[in-house]
């Protein structure tokens, strides 16, 4: 019997199924119309969360992820990440109680001597307890052992990812072993990782042991607990949470206060899931721009909604005839559906077609470093089954809303084919088809709020003056092998070579030297000492030639430049942002006054300068407030870490080869890394801005259509039902204008009530998007106008078109209609 009813309901479908199908190739403009619209949506959200997806909901290539988290010393009230030191790092593992392990961990590069020279290899300076707790193993040899951790300095083995063993040692299983050069210091070689790991960073190829620190110009001495630079990775017990966890590292920080008083005051420890820490500030744009595709998808759904009312209006006496003589109302529901279904189905290939172009589009439009390095967004099976859960949903409610619809209407009235009367053109009443534009409204209000929100808080970010001009500089880094490390004097005569034989490229204009430049991600701290205020505080430590100022453009506010005078032996000078000089002698000149390193007996520093306010480590800390920037010359202070900075006219790729060939001229075991247009650096930081403002933007723009096409649609089909009622009333005096008067005042009225229920709604929007916004007013004026202006302008156009074809009725050809 089950399969008599089984088989019964499949025949049913399957006639359903191809009058569907006839139905919909015979009203070939309804069925393109409501085809498109259906197939924007879906193709966009499929898009959008095929991005999702591989950025927020695929499993991280670890073991258990959810259990592991990276942790990060954090300073001050704000919790400002800062690192840990050395030692400190190792008492997070000793003293917690909720993790099984914590485990050094520096994403670095080091220099590989090769037979041509040296070149930089990504690199990752772990403890031996880091592959345990990811779970990577070796399929050649082995990863390092508790020993290798024990004594500084005394193991210096290294382990390889699959891909450098296949690429540049073409897979030889004799590798384990084999001796290679970093940093200008011999490594032995002792495992090959599996090929599925790539360490936490996705891009590396090379790992040696935190013990090895000074390989990689850390500290000599590692019981400084003031050295702080290292993170670390934890994983977190079995049965305890992120939270708990958490709570145990503030009771860790706070031992650590009591035993270490003066290093570690004010300080702390932070974990981040592995997801937090990756994604930063890209989780709350991508769940942004995700709920304003959801917004984009219900208004195409209702746009597709209004179409299939004004189609199913054409059909209501047909399917009231068929009801009357005796036809099943769930028969006629179920016929309903499967026309929507099959709708819906035909959007959704589209949208499959238009999600593969959209995705591409979108991944152009990402600048550099929206997405984490593991995010590989693809039109998968996954994205493929949220494309058909969407266009099933879309096709049970296209089938829902007419059904719904007719059950409000009695058959008589479907039979005698009412038309309604001249009243009903104006707003007295809002039926589905009105509530439908109301609703389109709201969403579209939504979605141009957002747009315009990130849009300003975008154009804010770039409003802000950078302190320096990056147009036209290049920067290289290099890091000196070990035989600079204490000899000061080789990492000045060498800075003075570099300047020298790179200044002398042709159509480089000018090179400058320094431990770091603005935005480029390479700062240090230290703490400083102000005597006239008895002050304390950290600041930023940046050891500059004297023309760094002139290359990039940094103004000097007054006092003089670094000049050959400032070397080694000479009175310690500094120069310090405009900023720090207003915080420590206000109305007072900076110039002439002294500081003091460290603390209240550190060696003491003349200010000779004071330079205008750079922007070294992002756009949006206020600089009144955070810690100063202090430069000191590079011939006082010489650094092992060079950040060279030339100004050319040429793309970088043009002077590539050039410096490369100078520096390994002058030292061939110095690998600089890729050579990077400052202004790339610069723009870098507004890259979740501008990623989320273009896609709204383009969502708002497609919204807005949309809700003009089904504005204009509903008054439309309002006006041809009643060309008669129209035409008498012209006929009996009611003047052209008044019409077009009253359709419009029905169109803009729907859209007001939009608009309002929208302004109501939008009060959410801006809490929720308040944290990733900047110099952004919830009460913006300009924000007000980008979205009332748009959405008023296409209302009136939308309602004005049905309007004019109303009021040019003829009352003659009105009249002769049944």
């Amino acid at each position: 019997m089950i399969n008599r009813l089984l088989r019964g309901l499949a025949g049913s479908l399957l006639k359903d199924l191809a009058f569907a199908v006839r139905l919909l190739r015979r009203q070939l403009t309804f069925t393109a119309s409501a085809t498109i619209t259906l197939a924007l949506g879906i193709g966009a959200s499929t898009a959008i969360f095929s991005v999702a997806q591989a950025t927020l909901l695929k499993p991280l290539p670890f073991r258990t992820p959810d259990q592991l988290a990276f942790a990060w010393g954090v300073a001050g009230p704000e919790r400002d990440v800062r690192g840990g030191s050395y030692y400190e790092v190792l008492d997070w593992n000793r003293l917690n109680s909720s993790l099984d392990g914590v485990a050094i961990y520096d994403d670095t590069s080091l220099s590989l001597r090769t037979d041509a020279g040296a070149e930089r290899v990504e690199a990752e300076m772990v403890s031996a307890s880091y592959f345990s707790l990811v779970g990577a193993s070796a399929q050649l040899g082995r990863t390092f052992t508790a020993e290798e951790d024990a004594e500084p300095n005394a193991n210096p083995v290294v382990v390889l990812s699959d891909r450098m063993w296949r690429s540049r040692f073409a897979a030889d299983p004799a590798i384990v072993g084999r001796v290679l050069t970093l940093n200008d210091r011999s490594f032995t070689v002792v495992g090959v990782l599996t090929p599925d790991f790539n360490g936490l960073s996705f891009d590396s190829d090379v790992w040696f042991p935190a013990a090895m620190v000074q390989a990689n110009g850390g500290p000599d001495d590692l019981t400084v607990r003031t050295n702080r630079w290292l993170g670390a990775v934890a994983r977190v017990r079995d049965g305890i949470t992120i939270a708990q966890a958490q709570s145990d590292l503030d009771r860790v920080a706070a031992e650590l206060k009591e035993a270490f008083p003066e290093a570690n005051a004010d300080r702390g420890i932070q974990l981040f899931t592995l997801r937090e820490n990756y994604v930063g500030r890209t989780e709350p744009i991508l769940l942004a721009v995700l709920a304003g595709v959801g917004l984009l998808l219900l208004i195409a759904c209702t746009n597709v909604a209004g179409l299939q009312l004004v189609r199913y209006a054409a059909r209501e006496r047909e399917i009231a005839l068929r009801r009357a003589i005796g036809a099943a109302q769930s028969r006629l529901l179920q016929q309903l559906i499967v026309e929507g279904a099959v709708l819906a189905a035909l959007a959704a290939c589209f949208g499959l077609v238009i999600a593969r172009w959209g995705l591409a589009g979108l991944l152009l439009l990402a600048p550099e470093g929206t997405l984490p390095a593991y995010a590989a967004p693809v039109i998968d099976l996954r994205a493929f089954g949220f494309a058909f859960v969407v266009a099933i949903g879309c096709g049970v409610l296209f089938g829902l809303v007419p059904a719904l619809r007719r059950e409000r209407r009695g058959f008589a009235d479907a039979l005698r084919g009412s038309r309604g009367s001249y009243a009903t053109l104006g707003a007295a009443r809002l039926g589905p088809q009105q509530l439908l534009v109301v609703a389109q409204t709201s969403f579209a209000l939504l979605l141009l709020l957002a747009a315009a929100l990130f849009a300003r808080s975008l154009q804010r970010e770039l409003a802000v003056p950078l302190g320096f001009d990056p147009e036209g500089v290049h920067v290289v880094s290099v890091s000196l092998p070990a035989r600079y490390r204490n000899a000061p004097e080789l990492r000045l005569q060498l800075a003075e070579q570099l300047d020298e034989q790179l200044s002398g490229i042709a159509s480089v204009e000018e090179v400058a030297i320094a431990s770091d430049v603005p935005l480029g991600g390479n700062w240090n701290a230290a703490r400083l000492y102000v005597p006239e205020r008895e002050e304390a505080l950290r600041y930023y430590r940046h050891s500059v030639d004297a023309d760094l100022f002139e290359v990039l453009g940094i103004q000097l506010v007054e006092g003089r430049a670094f000049s050959a005078a400032d070397r080694a032996g000479a009175p310690a000078v500094v120069a310090i942002n405009a900023s720090a000089a207003r915080r420590f002698w206000p109305n007072e000149s900076a110039v002439g006054k002294r500081l003091r390193l460290t603390d209240g007996t550190g060696p003491e520093v003349t200010v000779v300068a004071v330079v205008d306010d750079v922007r070294y480590r992002d756009l949006r800390t206020s600089l009144t407030t955070t810690e100063p920037d202090v430069y000191f010359p590079l011939t006082q202070r010489p650094v092992s870490d060079f950040t060279i900075a030339i100004r050319s006219p040429l793309m970088p790729e043009s002077i590539l080869g050039s410096v490369r060939r100078e520096i390994a001229a002058l030292d061939a075991s110095v690998a600089p890394s890729p050579l990077l247009p400052l202004s790339e650096l610069a723009a870098r930081q507004t890259v979740a801005g501008r990623f989320a403002s273009t896609v709204l933007a383009v969502f708002a723009a497609t919204a807005l259509v949309l809700t003009a096409v089904g504005l204009y649609a509903v008054l439309a089909y309002r006006v041809s039902l009643r060309r008669r009622e129209i035409g008498i009333r012209l006929a009996l005096g009611t003047t052209p204008s008044a019409v077009m008067r009253k359709v419009m005042g029905h169109g803009l009225a729907l859209v007001g009530l939009g608009m309002a229920l929208g302004l109501i709604a939008s009060l959410a929007v801006v809490k929720a998007v308040a944290s990733q916004l900047f110099g952004v007013a919830p009460n913006d004026g300009a924000v007000l106008v980008a979205v009332l202006a748009p959405l008023l302008t296409v209302a009136v156009l939308a309602s004005w078109l049905p309007a004019r074809r109303a009021a040019r009725v003829d009352p003659m050809n009105a009249l002769r209609e049944e």
